[in-house]
């Protein structure tokens, strides 16, 4: 047991550093939580220290906060465990227990050694009144304060519980009800491959053994039972009944998948929005913007020239004759990129201010260049349509932003269905405005409006506006817009401004791929959706993170979300409590 100082060096030298430190820090507890203090300050009564949840230093930081703020022992463990999560910064592995406080107290500190606390506390707190800087509440965590420099495995395993509990645990293969593991076995192991990026199980034993060791399972699958379950979780029913059978048309083989996986994926969105609203980080009705995310893959859809038999039939392909690969995946089609080629998954996300949820997924089906015959392509219109079905089972919706690509009378007819303002750029800038007729202009801005516009699809006609702004990347150039509400010219460029606010799920679907996606190598669509899916789930519940961090860290949760996704899944350990 190390002999302590005296009491009057302990209260001078930490009344030193307070007097610096508060020229520093803002709020009493930050400065505390700064305080050097050391084992050779005062006697630590346990025998075995190292042995203890709580270092001797953090002990001391915690009682001198408790005093130096007037806090009885409930009090500072509601405190210590509260929204501001002050024990991290007295670097304490979690907040201990009221009985635990009361223990460490009377048991690891002598009565000389409590009165030296208490009197340095005082002092403590006399020289931050002095700068100003008590007050009731508690300062916001900076994320600087959160050690994520390291992303361990049972920092993923945390996220993969909460996910569990808040969406995963909706997903059900319809095995057996005799089976060995139960199905929460097998997402509890496809939410770990999602985050740690570890691909399928089957490509490799490392990872099979590395998720058996950090699961709190006694007994984990094989990789490939883990695999045939998941193509059974997305396999729709072998037979099809009425209900199945939309517009009077047999569904696709993908269509049935789609359903398959969405109907687990919305009980679980309801999970997660029940936890949204309580912590009041949506508001009603909503914006939604609706995008469509490419998702690669590197399997050529056409034969090498070895491989060409006799009587193959070809297509032609910029100017080059190919030879199709037989059995390659429908879904996949060309990207944007040339040369690229890969699926795409249409999403619809709140956004604003709002915890940006995505709250549907639509799969996108094109005809590619390699195909032949007639192909079931869903146009933007359709598309748009299943999404706003999938969103408003769980939110009212007040506008819809699209990009270009939607900028079709039959996306504008689907939404403008649905009682609900579109605002779609047009896919060129006009360069003349001058030469558009019944233009209105608004002087001070240099923005402009057509209205009572008609928009006809199928025989129905809605009338809206087009909207002119100048251009941001052209000078003289100008952005053009359209609406289905009648805009007065005075309003015009702040309506089009809210358009930014799209902008933010830009980097939604990078985020999608760069944290929340496996590495994987089949190209079965069962697969494919499936782990797409999931991948949103716990993109949501990263999202639904930040909402309950917010009022905790000094970022505001616009622009740049307090917990970057790459930090999620050791924070989010703290901050959701799973599920009974």
């Amino acid at each position: 047991m190390a002999t302590s100082q005296s009491s009057s060096t302990i209260i001078d030298a930490l009344s030193h550093q307070t007097e610096d430190l508060c020229q520093v820090h803002n709020h009493i507890t930050q400065v505390i939580a700064d305080l050097d203090v050391s084992q050779e300050m005062l006697s630590d009564g346990y025998s075995r220290p190292n042995k203890s949840d709580f270092t001797f230093e953090s002990a001391i930081l915690m009682y001198l906060y408790q005093h130096a703020r007037g806090f009885d022992q409930s009090e500072l463990h509601r405190r210590l465990a509260g929204t501001a999560y002050v024990y991290i910064r007295f670097d304490l592995p979690r907040p201990p227990t009221q009985q635990a406080i009361s223990y460490i107290w009377r048991n690891r500190f002598s009565l000389a050694d409590r009165r030296t606390i208490k009197a340095t506390a005082r002092a403590v707190r006399e020289i931050a009144i002095s700068h100003d800087i008590v007050s009731d509440d508690e300062p916001l965590l900076d994320p600087s304060d959160i050690d994520a420099a390291k992303i361990a495995d049972d920092h993923i395993m945390s996220a993969v519980e909460a996910a569990r509990d808040r969406g995963l645990d909706e997903f059900d293969s319809e095995r057996a009800s005799n089976a060995t593991f139960d199905d929460l076995v097998f997402f509890e192991r496809q939410g770990y491959l999602n985050i740690a990026n570890r691909g399928t199980t089957t490509r490799s034993r490392g990872t099979s053994k590395r998720f058996g060791r950090i699961s709190d399972r006694e007994e984990t699958p094989h990789g490939d039972t883990h695999l045939r379950t998941m193509k059974k979780t997305a396999a729709p029913p072998e037979q099809t009944t009425l209900d199945d059978y939309d517009d009077g048309l047999r569904p696709t083989d993908w269509e049935r998948i789609r359903d398959e996986v969405l109907t687990s994926f919305h009980r679980g969105i309801e999970t997660i929005l029940e936890e949204v609203r309580v912590n009041g980080g949506i508001r009603e009705p909503v914006i939604a913007a609706i995008d469509i995310t490419p998702w690669p893959v590197f399997s050529s859809p056409y034969k090498d020239a070895e491989d060409v038999a006799q009587g193959d039939e070809s297509v032609v392909v910029n100017g080059e004759e190919r030879y199709p690969r037989e059995e390659y995946p429908e879904m996949v089609h060309g990207l944007k990129e040339r040369h690229e080629h890969g699926y795409e998954m249409a999403t619809i996300t709140i956004i604003e201010e709002d915890t940006p949820i995505v709250l549907g997924v639509e799969p996108v089906r094109r005809r590619s260049d390699w195909e032949t015959g007639d192909t079931g392509d869903t146009s933007q219109a359709r598309i748009v349509k299943r999404l706003l079905k999938q969103a408003e089972q769980h939110v009212d919706i007040h506008k819809v932003f699209c990009d270009r690509g939607f900028d079709a009378n039959g996306v504008r007819d689907a939404i403008d269905r649905h009682n609900t303002t579109y605002l779609i750029p047009k896919r060129k800038y006009a360069a003349e405005i001058e030469d558009v007729e019944e233009l209105e202009r608004e002087t001070v801005t240099g923005a402009g409006v057509v209205r009572n516009v008609p928009y006809r699809y199928e025989g129905r006609v809605h009338t809206g506006s087009i909207m002119y702004v100048p251009s941001t990347k052209e000078e003289g150039s100008y952005a053009v817009f359209t609406t289905n509400r009648d805009v007065p010219v005075e309003q015009v460029q702040g309506f089009v401004t809210q358009y930014a606010m799209r902008w933010e799920i830009e980097n939604e679907y990078k985020t999608i791929k760069k944290h929340f996606l496996p590495t994987v190598g089949s190209m079965d669509y069962r697969i494919r959706f499936l782990y797409f899916v999931i991948g949103v789930v716990m993109y949501n519940v990263w999202r639904l993170t930040n909402l309950l961090f917010r009022e905790a860290v000094d970022v505001h949760l616009g622009e740049r979300s307090p917990i970057p996704a790459g930090e999620f899944i050791e924070i989010l350990a703290f901050c959701i409590v799973p599920g009974d």
